[in-house]
């Protein structure tokens, strides 16, 4: 499957990562960083190959780091190796680990965007260190003094928010809100004003 995006947009998400979440001061590796999954390899302690042959002693091999996630962005996080895991990934302190896959609700893989990983990261931050005020405040740069233009802005994100959850199903929905259409349940009856059911 080719990438969603392309690489240079990601490259920007990475830098705007860099740059307002930091870096590992030991390795210089940026703290956060969106990634394809099926591109991130480990080395790894393990006793089956990656074609699923068992071996007899357990060897270090360079292994699929996320097997279970498939043509997908992610976005991972760059954490300290437990010591229970220590020995499995042949003496690595820190390795980078996945917190939010970029899809939508059918699983399907969705373009990543520097403000989805900005709050998945910010709510992360809040939930380690128990401090709701730790998620930052945003500048919007979609707000507007005059009510009209306020309203156009307000309308376009929910037209942009419907189109990305329900893309083009059918207008139906709207015209239900609007009164053009109404939806008649599966066990509806008609009748005559007499009351007989015809």
């Amino acid at each position: 499957m080719d990438y969603p995006v392309l690489p240079s947009d990601v490259e920007e998400i990475n830098r705007q990562l860099r740059e307002t979440y930091g870096i590992d001061t030991e390795s210089s590796q940026p703290m956060w960083r969106v990634s394809w999954a099926a591109d991130q390899y480990e080395m790894r302690v393990d006793d089956v190959t990656a074609n699923g042959v068992r071996l007899l002693f357990p060897e270090l091999m360079k292994l699929p780091k996320y097997s279970w996630i498939k043509d997908m962005w992610i976005l991972e996080n760059l954490v300290l190796v437990p010591i229970q895991h220590d020995s499995e990934l042949a003496g690595v302190k820190k390795s980078y680990e996945c917190i939010w896959k970029f899809k939508d609700r059918f699983e399907k893989p969705v373009k990543p965007e520097f403000w989805a990983c900005q709050f998945v990261i910010d709510l992360v931050l809040s939930v380690k260190t128990r401090n709701p005020m730790n998620v930052r405040k945003y500048y919007d740069p979609d707000v507007s003094s005059d009510p009209k233009e306020q309203l156009a802005i307000n309308k376009k994100r929910i037209d942009d928010l419907v189109e990305q959850l329900f893309g083009d199903e059918s207008d139906l929905m709207m015209r239900t809100v609007t009164g053009e259409a109404v939806i008649v349940p599966r066990n509806y009856e008609k009748s005559d004003t007499m009351g007989d059911k015809t």
